[in-house]
Parts: C-alpha cells; structure tokens; sequence
C-alpha cells in the first residue's frame, strides 16, 4: 500500500489532520522508463511549507526578563527560560516513515533553543517602547483571562529576523488550559466562550509594537467597536485574535533579539507590554485616526427566552455605532525612511441584544 488514507500531527493536545487528498499534494511521481515501473517520493519543498505553518503554531521561543531599570536604561536582565522549536529533518524523516509505511500519526520531534549563553549577548540594554491600555468595568472571568494571557505572552526573546506569533506565546485557549468563560465574539454575536478578555492582550500588545517601530505582519481588528479599548485610546487602535486563524504576529528586524514583557495592574485594571532591546536610533510617528462611514446600532433585538424565568429582561449584547477607521505609521532612522503601513478598520453596526424571559 502507497497510499496513506490519513495522517495525524501531534503536539501534545494539538493535533493537525492530513487527509489523502492533502497528502498527494506532499508526494511526486516520476516514470522510470528504463524499469518499467513509477517512482514515488516525498515533495520536500512542499512538505517544508506545511512545517513552516506549524512552526508558527508549535516553536517556543527562549525566555528572560528586566528585572530593574533607570532611566528607561536595562540595569538588571535574566534569563529564565530555554525554547524549543521543530526538527525539520526529523519531521521530514518521520513524515516519510509514515507514509510509505502507512502510520497514522506523527509525534512532531522538537529540539531546544537556548540562544546565546551569556545574557549580555542578547542585547537587552534598553525600552524600545510601549503600549497601554484599561480594563474598568471588566467582569471577573475576563480580568482572569486577560491577566493569564498576558502573563504566559511575557518574557519572550525573539530573535533577529525572527516572527513574534500571540497565539503561540499564550498557548491553546481554552478551560482545560486555565481560561474562565467570558463573552467572546463568535458568529456575528457576542456570547459566552473560553477565553474572553485574551483580546485586551492583543489590543496592548498591538500597541507598543506600534509604537516601537516593529513590523506588523498580522493584525485584526474586532468586527464592532468594543468599549474597553477605548478608554485610554482613539477608535481603530485594537487587535483581535481568534485561534487558531486570527493571530497578532510581528517581526524582530533588529540586529538584536527583543523582549516582549508584560505587565499587569488588577487594582487600577491597567495592562501594560514593553518591548526591549538595542536601540537602532529608528524613530516612530502615528496619524491621528481619521473616523468615516458612521452608522447607528440597528435596532434593539428581543429573543423569548425558556430558561430565564417570566419578567426577567437580560441584556446579552449592546449597541455600537458602524465605522470605517484608518491611520498610518512612518517608521524613520535619520533621513531614511524605513516603510510607511496604512491600517483600515471597519466596525459594523451592531445592535443591543435582550433575552426576555418566559418560564412560569
């Protein structure tokens, strides 16, 4: 038998399904017309694609921390933490295995990153920037998730040329992975889901690698204007992640590694992420958001409601006005001008929703 009906990827609980369909698409045939008869192997440019997607999902990066500063200067850095990222070659050999011997699975086989031994190789001299943002009004379950999230995306070292991905730094959201349940945005409605909140993370983190000059390869905004990201902030400077497709990634195109560190203060239900690293001397300007398209909530929606008791009114989502928002952000060093990117953010109108109860 040649042909595999289906492999599964493992990584711990994660798991990614190839199909047969999927795994011609990572073979070759050739006729060997001298034998008679077709080769069969393994497309490794092919394969090598597939590997880079779980990278971005799998690879931990190697972590540390500022432990005291003066003067936005680094006086104290540790190092706390080793990574650990895919084995290309043993993956590939592992996939090969499989295939022509009709396994069904691949534990996915990872070697260590450590990076530079010594601490001060790292390049962790100053605060290249940061970003804020406020909470108030947040239920319980969302300050948990927040808080969670941001605590398992700080202390990551990226390194030069390296990609940043949220999703993989925070891990799978979910109530098996420590995340209450809070409302989320799923469907086109607000309702209750593991991990809501974990969006004021990305929003934060958005921030400073906006102010720090970082390119950003992947941002979202969320699908209606929510309340808590502008607190502190214009309309249009938020970040969704939904996982596993909505993700906040940028790039260390430094010559140094960065840290990402994050910081959390329940009582002034403050959140706040910097980034450090060696300065480049690259210099940061933000336009003013430029709000457009304005358009008022829909009206209010009444669903009937079984299992909330006669008289009882529950207000599950609320009302946000519509809007197209864009700015951009110019990223300098002296006269040189490193690359402009323009961000657009389009907000639907979004009505308030009310459960009305009708069980006797």
């Amino acid at each position: 038998k040649i042909i595999n009906n289906e492999i599964t990827v493992k990584d711990g609980s994660k798991t990614w399904k190839l199909t047969s369909e999927q795994l011609l698409g990572y073979i070759t045939f050739q006729r060997d017309k001298e034998k008679n008869h077709v080769e069969i192997d393994i497309l490794k440019p092919r394969l090598e694609a597939f590997v880079e997607e779980l990278e971005q999902e799998v690879n931990q990066l190697p972590r540390g921390q500022v432990t005291s500063m003066n003067s936005n200067k680094v006086t104290g850095f540790v190092l706390s933490k080793e990574g650990s990222e895919v084995d290309r070659e043993k993956f590939i050999a592992a996939f090969r295995d499989a295939y022509f011997n009709s396994k069904s699975s691949i534990e996915i086989p990872k070697s260590s990153v450590s990076g530079p031994l010594d601490k001060d190789k790292y390049g962790i001299l100053e605060l290249l920037g940061e970003g804020k943002s406020t909470y108030k009004g947040s239920a319980a379950g969302r300050i948990h998730n927040l808080t969670l999230a941001a605590e398992r995306a700080s202390g990551v070292l990226v390194a030069p040329g390296a990609i940043y991905s949220l999703n993989n730094s925070v891990g799978e959201i979910d109530a098996k992975t420590g995340y209450d349940i809070a409302y989320i945005i799923k469907d086109g409605r607000t309702v209750l889901g593991s991990g809501g909140g974990v969006c004021q993370t990305s929003t934060t983190l958005f921030r400073a690698v906006l102010n720090t000059g970082l390119p950003i390869v992947m941002r979202y905004p969320h699908a209606y204007r929510v309340s808590y990201y502008e607190q502190d902030q214009p309309v249009g400077f938020d970040a969704a992640i939904y996982q596993p497709s909505w993700d906040l990634r940028f790039k260390n195109d430094t010559d140094n590694y960065i840290l990402v560190q994050a910081e959390a203060d329940i009582a002034s239900y403050a959140l706040k992420f910097q980034i450090f690293g060696t300065p480049d001397g690259r210099k940061v300007a933000v336009t003013e958001p430029v709000v457009s398209n304005q358009s008022p909530p829909p009206p209010a929606l009444y669903q009937d409601d079984p299992t909330l008791a006669k008289g009882v009114t529950k207000q599950v989502d609320f009302p946000a006005w519509g809007a197209k928002v864009t700015y951009s952000r110019t990223v300098t060093r002296g006269d040189e001008e490193l690359f402009v990117d323009n961000f657009e953010s389009r907000y639907q109108p979004w009505r308030a929703v009310y459960l009305v109860g009708t069980k006797e």
